[in-house]
């Protein structure tokens, strides 16, 4: 009875496994049966190698599809034409100005296609949902990946990697390698100098650092005279200034006391006009005779003198000398 009861238990447990298992099945494809796929070729000019049929599809690194077809381009041999499979989304769509390239999964070198979405002037692609449906399929442009330019430039690189040996070699023959060491044998030497002079090395950084706190000390009592000078010339500056200010405003008085001086002496000859004028045409003449008739004056009161001072009482009395006339002009 025990027996029984067993079996019946491993029978219910295997037959609710089973049950498990083709639902999840169930569920997975009925996931997939809900998703709709488009399909685009994509030609790539150069290898595709590391892309395999399952591979990924990425739109910016988005997970979108799989490869689905790897074949040789029937029309050039040397391009390959990869049928990709893309989920149908709402949030992205395939444009004409979209581009794919290779590129690989870090380093196990396992390659998928990267879809670059493009500007938004591209056009939508159609889509075509019929896998066998290859002449309405449309195709998305390609172009050279960074590891396909890597791979192309490897040769280049390496023809200049052996050129910068045999470059190399050549300067480290035995000419130069004895320069070389020589080079090293002198610094070792002057090394070897300086080590056994350090205490003198010393000093002399000493020496020069009493110096440079000397010489700032200089330099900051050479910049407080710099600032006293400037002190001393901005007071000059600004006494200079106000002489200036106080010659200038007396040399403008004077100039307008001249100038009241002048218009008053103006109109003072304008109001004497006429006097002027005679005095200038007669009584300047008149003038002149006066002074000759002065001067004769002059002459006979001297004679006059002298005589009185030689006889006194003669020039008095009538004694003596006859007396001279004198005569005085009208």
């Amino acid at each position: 009875m025990e027996t029984r009861a067993s079996y019946l238990l491993i029978g219910v447990v295997t037959l609710a496994a089973i049950t498990a298992i083709f639902m999840f099945v169930f569920w997975t494809l009925k996931g997939e049966l809900d998703q709709s796929f488009a399909y685009y070729d994509i030609v790539f000019e150069d290898s595709v190698a590391g892309l395999t049929t399952g591979g990924d599809v990425q739109f910016q690194g988005i997970p979108v599809g799989t490869v689905t077809d790897i074949r040789v381009d029937e029309d050039d041999p040397s391009r390959v034409r990869v049928t990709v499979r893309i989920q149908v989304r709402d949030d992205f769509s395939i444009r004409s100005s979209s581009e794919a390239a290779l590129q690989s999964q870090g380093i196990t070198g396992v390659a998928f296609v990267q879809i670059v979405g493009g500007g938004a002037e591209g056009q939508p692609l159609p889509l075509v949902t019929d896998p066998n449906d290859e002449e309405n399929r449309p195709s998305i442009g390609s172009r050279r990946s960074y590891i396909q330019e890597l791979f192309e430039a490897a040769p280049a690189m390496m023809e200049e990697a052996r050129a910068t040996l045999r470059s190399v070699q050549d300067l480290l023959n035995d000419e130069n390698r004895a320069i070389i060491t020589s080079i090293l044998q002198d610094a070792q030497t002057i090394t070897s100098t300086v080590a056994s002079r350090s205490d003198e090395i010393d000093r002399s950084i000493e020496s020069l650092s009493a110096f440079a706190e000397s010489l700032g000390e200089t330099s900051d009592m050479l910049v407080t005279m710099a600032d006293d000078v400037a002190s001393i010339a901005s007071t000059a500056n600004d006494l200079l200034n106000e002489d200036v200010a106080e010659a200038i405003g007396s040399i403008n008085e004077a100039a307008e006391a001249f100038t009241v001086l002048a218009n008053d002496a103006d109109n003072m000859l304008r109001r004497n006009e006429d006097a002027v004028f005679s005095f200038t045409h007669q009584g300047l003449a008149q003038l002149g005779y006066l002074v000759v008739e002065s001067r004769q004056l002059i002459t006979t009161l001297d004679r006059v003198a002298q005589r009185f001072e030689s006889d006194p009482s003669g020039f008095l009395f009538g004694g003596g000398e006859t007396t001279a006339e004198i005569s005085v002009p009208d």
